[in-house]
């Protein structure tokens, strides 16, 4: 999970970085409002769609130098409330996550001579460090982040694809398939993860013995 682009460390951040085990398990809000509303980096928005629905904010992650275009880093973060995780996207989603990845791809070609959306990574944290929806964008080029790795990022791309298989009618695929990531025996929901995964296979195996 990656830090969202804020000045203030939290408490998940303190926890996140402190030495832990990490374990593979299937399974704040504030400030990023704060960025939204402009109260704060608004000096350093890129581009914003002002929608309440499909709009979002561009703008540069904390961790990146503004600097060194090649390890160039941005955060997308969507204006709507209503999607907390990749779980809660919807298939009238799809023109909201395209346009994140055309604007990004043209604002990286004008304002630093990349070649748009190919120069690109675009992915999306499972468990994010902040549940409200963003894309992080860095350049496909550079791999020292840390948050790009399997069990962790999930490309937009394949999002994108998900949500076109997915039935108009009902569930999308996103919310019904088995998401396996990493996650530090910290974090608050590693118990109630663990918990819960350990009675399903209590009641699994009950269940096989009866058979």
């Amino acid at each position: 999970m990656c830090t969202p682009p804020l000045t203030a460390p939290t408490e998940v951040h303190i926890q996140k970085y402190t030495k832990q085990r990490l374990l593979m398990v299937k399974e704040t809000p504030e400030l990023v409002f704060n960025i939204l509303s402009h109260k704060v980096e608004s000096e350093k928005i890129l581009f914003e769609d002002p929608s309440p629905e499909t709009g979002f904010i561009l703008i540069p992650d904390m961790k990146w130098d503004l600097k060194t275009v090649s390890s160039l880093y941005l955060v997308a973060i969507t204006h709507s409330h209503s999607i907390s995780t990749l779980r809660d996207l919807k298939i009238e989603h799809i023109p909201m996550l395209k346009s994140i990845r055309r604007e990004t791809g043209r604002i990286v070609r004008s304002k630093w001579g990349l070649e748009g959306e190919m120069a690109l990574r675009f992915y999306v944290h499972y468990q994010p460090s902040y549940y409200h929806f963003h894309v992080h964008v860095v350049n496909a080029n550079y791999s020292g982040f840390k948050g790009v790795s399997a069990g962790q990022a999930h490309l937009l791309e394949d999002i994108i694809s998900l949500l076109e298989l997915s039935s108009p009618i009902g569930p999308t695929l996103i919310s019904q398939m088995s998401l396996t990531y990493q996650l530090g025996e910290h974090h608050g929901l590693f118990k109630l993860l663990v918990k819960a995964q350990d009675k399903i296979d209590e009641e699994t195996r009950k269940g096989i013995l009866y058979v």
